[in-house]
């Protein structure tokens, strides 16, 4: 791959052969991704701009620039430290020059004309959610969604659908023993007849996804002990909570 006019060759051992690498000069290897933020930019288009809500040690960020996967890239984040840990690391991989570092919470400060692709991971679904929301110009754009939501998965595909947004693309890592679903959305009209968290798995289901049913019995062992500690107390919890049970069972079966 060929970064920049100053270039050197290096080389990669790999088990059968030794393929030459191009890179800019003082730029270290390509950073290893954990799983969760390598799924994150398998979904990034190329020549992409992209923001990065909520960068913290800007490994992604750095990725970007290394890969020239991206042909924008800003790192964003409340947090002066974290902002500053990023810096770092762009620095110490030689790419600090190749990204945008803005100090801000969520997508204040970002023009609608700086970026295409927004990535948000590492937060909870209803802070994401308020993050998109504060942000009208997301969806007047069109603008590529890349979220990964920490928890509270449900809440964030129901406000993506009763906000005009369009589930695109999703999958399901495991990262460090825990299942992680990487969401892609952009502004449109849902086609689904199911619950906007079930469409989720259904899109899960049609491609296939091998994580799928172990993180769908994960969700079912939860939602039985969920109903089981209002079964007496809450029978209008209970019966919801008893009609997800059978929406987990039904897509567990496709």
């Amino acid at each position: 791959m060929l970064i920049g006019r100053d270039t050197r060759t290096a080389t990669r051992l790999l088990p059968y052969l030794l393929i030459p690498i191009y890179r800019k000069k003082n730029m270290s290897r390509l950073i290893k991704l954990p799983e969760r933020l390598d799924k994150i930019a398998a979904f990034i288009e190329k020549g992409a701009s992209v923001v990065d809500v909520g960068s913290d040690h800007g490994l992604l960020p750095v990725y970007l620039a290394q890969s020239g996967l991206a042909t924008r890239i800003i790192a964003s984040d409340i947090s002066p430290g974290s902002l500053g840990a990023a810096r770092r690391a762009a620095s110490k991989h030689g790419v600090v020059e190749n990204i945008e570092f803005i100090e801000t919470p969520g997508l204040d400060g970002i023009a609608d004309t700086m970026v295409d692709t927004i990535v948000i991971a590492g937060m909870g679904g209803q802070n994401i959610a308020s993050i998109i929301c504060e942000a009208p110009w997301v969806k007047k754009r069109k603008v590529r969604l890349i979220l990964q939501p920490q928890s509270k998965t449900d809440e964030l595909c129901g406000f993506l659908r009763s906000t005009g947004y369009s589930l695109r693309d999703a999958e399901i890592v495991r990262d460090r023993g825990r299942y992680y679903i990487v969401i892609v959305a952009s502004s449109g009209r849902p086609r689904s007849s199911l619950s906007p968290e079930m469409e989720l798995y259904s899109k899960l289901a049609a491609k296939k996804c091998p994580l799928l049913t172990k993180y769908i019995d994960m969700l079912i062992t939860k939602t039985q002990s969920a109903a089981a500690s209002v079964k007496n107390s809450d029978p209008a919890k209970y019966e919801t909570l008893h009609k997800r049970l059978t929406d987990l069972r039904n897509i567990r079966e496709l």
